[in-house]
């Protein structure tokens, strides 16, 4: 299908339509006689996550699309949700990733430069207020993040109305981001490459509706609408042409309209088997049409072991300013090799085993309150993508309740 601009308003128009006539609904539903939602949890929980992840193939954006994508990337995430009460909670969550790329290191010349590693920090906030007789939720966040070519700040509003007995749910989150780049070109562009703004802004509208059918059966349904402006390119990517022996960075629009539509349906076998589907429809007006489906089949083992092996298959178009190495034209106006942005499918497969007692592993009492560690989960994967990427990741976690 060949995405026009004609297209694109259209389907803005319908969403826009569709997140407003739902919203409305929501806002108007009738009070259900006797339903009050469920309130917060009396317990701080809070979860501590890590992971590895390493990757590699031969086409490297930074080098015009040919040469090492060699990264690794060690990530830990502290995620902390505090109830002040039955209806107010804050949920806090903040992360450190550090990576090493031999591709970002061919920014210079010269090999083991700064750019071969960087550390990424971030940290969001939530805080969500509930009127659980008329089963609404209303919540604002605020985020930033910081590594050492870009920043970020961002922040948003949420709301969620829960009815027809607690069996449905639509929810409205409305988001918004301002980046930074501090400029790094390739070394031997440095005297020449320039570019209209270090700045980008995104906005995200997403709405979500989930549905309880019967007992075994529970879906949802997702549709968001992201509208991205400024420096949209990466300034170090470089781009190599057939007819100019002379590169240049990456130039993309300095606009980006992305839609994705999403559908999750969860079915419950029996009480040791449970099967989770999702697929995602992606369309933008870069020219990229995508379809992604993933499989993850949650099996009880025990009363205390959980084995989860999963399934994720993407397969997407290619932008249509994305060419691989030496193949644009220098008089055309937009050019990347980025191979993230050319046509593939990949496949990403894996196993995860937790273990959570019903009383839990362990338990420190602190000052009047006890310390659970409620349960630990491993997950790994691999990775596989037909543009001769391959990765593998193992992530762990630990869940505890104060």
């Amino acid at each position: 299908m060949v995405v026009t601009k004609e297209y694109m308003r259209t389907l803005k128009y319908v969403l826009v339509f569709v997140c407003g006539f739902f919203s409305h609904i929501a806002l108007n539903a009738q009070e259900e006689t006797g339903y009050e939602m469920k309130g917060n949890n009396d317990y701080v929980e809070i979860d501590i996550l890590s992971s590895y992840y390493n990757q590699d193939g031969d086409n490297a954006a930074v080098t015009g699309g040919k040469g090492t994508e060699e990264l690794t990337d060690v990530s830990t995430l502290f995620v902390l949700n505090i109830p002040y009460s039955k209806t107010k909670s804050l949920l806090l969550s903040a992360g450190v990733d550090y990576y090493t790329s031999a591709s970002t290191d061919n920014i210079d010349t010269n090999m083991s430069s700064a750019s071969s590693e960087d550390v990424r920090a971030y940290i969001n906030a939530t805080y969500s207020t509930k009127n659980l007789k008329k089963a609404r939720t209303f919540g604002v966040s605020l985020n930033g993040s910081s590594e050492y070519d870009y920043k970020s700040l961002g922040g948003g509003l949420n709301f969620a109305k829960e009815f027809n007995e607690g069996n449905s749910e639509l929810s409205v989150n409305a988001l918004a981001f301002f980046d930074s780049w501090e400029l790094f070109f390739p070394i031997e562009l440095r005297a020449t490459a320039t570019v209209p703004t270090t700045d980008r802004r995104s906005y995200t509208l997403r709405t979500s509706f989930a549905q309880v059918i019967n007992q075994r059966l529970q879906i949802a349904m997702s549709a968001e609408m992201i509208r991205m402006e400024g420096l949209l390119s990466t300034p170090f990517h470089r781009v190599f042409f057939s007819d100019n022996v002379i590169p240049d960075i990456e130039r993309l629009p300095d606009a980006r309209l992305k839609i994705p539509l999403g559908l999750r349906a969860t079915y419950y076998f029996t009480e040791k088997l449970v099967l989770r589907s999702y697929y995602r429809f992606y369309t933008d007006d870069f020219g990229i049409n995508a379809h992604t489906l993933s499989l993850e089949a949650p099996i009880k083992l025990s009363d205390v072991f959980t084995i989860t092996p999963f399934y994720r298959f993407h397969t997407q178009s290619a932008a249509d300013y994305f060419a691989p190495f030496s193949e644009h034209q220098s008089t055309e106006e937009f050019y990347t090799s980025d191979y993230d942005l050319s046509e593939l499918s990949s496949n990403k497969y894996g196993l995860g085993l937790s273990y959570a007692p019903i009383y839990g592993l362990t338990r420190t009492k602190i000052f009047s309150n006890v310390l659970l560690l409620n349960s630990i989960a491993l997950r790994g994967s691999i990775y596989n993508r037909n543009t001769d990427l391959n990765a593998y990741s193992i992530a762990f976690e630990l869940n505890f309740r104060y």
